[in-house]
């Protein structure tokens, strides 16, 4: 007599042993997990010295330049928070996904005038 399965078994237990052919393709995908988080941070890094150059800039004297810089990084850091947000809601490097969404903040001119002016109120 032919033994009766309930149909397709999707969510059956895993095994607790692992054999080394079924373990390696699991390791090459989550090697590059946290990519995507790293380059969100590095990219927010990058904006935020984009961001230093335009405030030298306007000390400077050249305004023209300091606007379009200023505006690469609005742009960039919008962007680069809203890369590091996803790598951090789905797990593609947490905590460089945090780091990023965090510099992103900090290096974004609309944000960083809103910031000093808050602490300014306080401060006085």
């Amino acid at each position: 007599m032919a033994q009766r399965t309930a149909g397709i078994e999707v969510f059956r237990p895993l095994s607790r042993s692992v054999t080394s052919r079924s373990a390696a393709p699991a390791e090459q995908s989550d090697s590059g997990t946290w990519l995507m988080g790293a380059c969100a941070a590095l990219l927010a890094l990058l904006f935020a010295a984009v961001q230093g150059y335009a405030i030298v800039a306007v000390g400077g004297g050249d305004y023209s330049i300091a606007r379009t810089l200023a505006t690469v990084a609005i742009v960039g850091t919008v962007i680069t928070g809203l890369l590091g947000l996803v790598a951090l809601l789905f797990g593609f490097g947490r905590r460089w996904g945090a780091i990023a969404v965090v510099l992103s903040i900090l290096a974004n001119p609309l944000a960083l005038t809103r910031i000093l002016g808050v602490l300014d109120t306080i401060s006085s």
